[in-house]
Formats: C-alpha cells, structure tokens, sequence
C-alpha cells in the first residue's frame, strides 16, 4: 500500500468515525420518554414510529461530537464560513492551499500540464511535486476555479498520483502508469 492509498484510507476512517459519533450523539440527545400520537423533537411520526430524517449537510465538529453542550455548526454558518473563505482566496487572486517549500520542480513532467499550465500554477503558489501529490479533494475544489479553461484538468489528468511518483523520485513506477517521462 502506498502512502496516497494508505492517506485515503485514514481519512475515510476518519469520516466513518464522526458519522458514528454523529449518530450516537442524535440518539443520546432525547429526555428517553414519548407521549403517542406526539412529537416532541424525538424523531417519531404521529403513529409512534421513528421517522426516517436525512443526515444533516454536515457532521458536527469533533467538539460538538465530545462535548454535547457544544452545539454543531447549522448549514447557514457553514455556508457563510464558506462564502467567506471564497471571498478571501478571491480578494488574494490565488487559492488557498499549502505553499510549496523547496525549489522548484518541473511541473511540465506531469503529463497534462504544458508551458501555460505551468506559468498559471507557477502564479498560483504551485510549484512543487509534493505540493500536488499531497492535495486532498478540498485542495482540488479549491485551485480548480482558478485554472480556466483548464478546469478539471487535474482530476482528469490524475495529476496527484502522477506527482506522487515523481516526488518521491519513482521514475520506473511513474512511467509504467504513464508512459515515457
């Protein structure tokens, strides 16, 4: 298992775990009696089955899921907190993502990106292998806008499994899945 598959997995444990923490915290939350026919809040129909709710739009923080006089964030705070972070990486030009740290790689070695490509991420902050290998699927959201008419090039061209072979110096493995650097 590499280490972009071993990272995939961590955080799809990680996102099951608050799923189950969610749901233990909805379930602990009642006062644990019902009056038929009624609901007060706990989740019941008229005839006194549980009713089937949709999952919130988001999972409660970890502190929420902890501490239950913590109250998890609403959808609207969430969009603002959204709306907000869009504003700023807009009002900065550039997304916001982790800055590279080192010298520059030659980003044109990863199959997709070319001259223009290149200056565009280069003016983005994106400059390093390891920079792209380590994107998460919010990194991805968060420079696709700012490419252009080359969005969704970096899903399409798979370009974090490309730089993850390259950064870690894997030229053999790299030009196995890929072709000839």
């Amino acid at each position: 298992m590499d280490g972009q598959q071993l990272f995939f997995l961590i955080a799809a444990l990680v996102v099951v775990a608050m799923i189950v923490i969610w749901a233990l915290v909805g379930r602990s939350g009642g006062t644990g009696h019902h009056d038929a026919g009624h609901d007060h809040g706990h989740g019941h129909d008229d005839h006194g089955h549980a009713a089937v709710e949709a999952p919130p739009a988001i999972v409660p923080t970890m502190g929420a899921a902890l501490d239950p006089t913590v109250a998890p964030l609403s959808t609207a705070d969430v969009d603002a907190q959204i709306a907000a972070q869009a504003q700023e990486a807009q009002a900065s030009g550039t997304p916001r993502i982790a800055a590279a740290i080192g010298e520059p790689d030659d980003l044109r070695k990863i199959k997709g990106i070319g001259p223009k490509l290149n200056t565009l991420l280069g003016e983005l902050g994106v400059s390093r292998y390891d920079q792209i290998a380590t994107w998460t699927t919010a990194d991805v959201a968060e420079v696709d806008p700012y490419l252009g008419t080359f969005k969704g090039r970096i899903t399409r061209d798979a370009w974090i499994e490309q730089a993850g072979f390259l950064a870690k110096g894997d030229i053999a493995g790299f030009e196995a899945k890929f072709g000839k650097l």
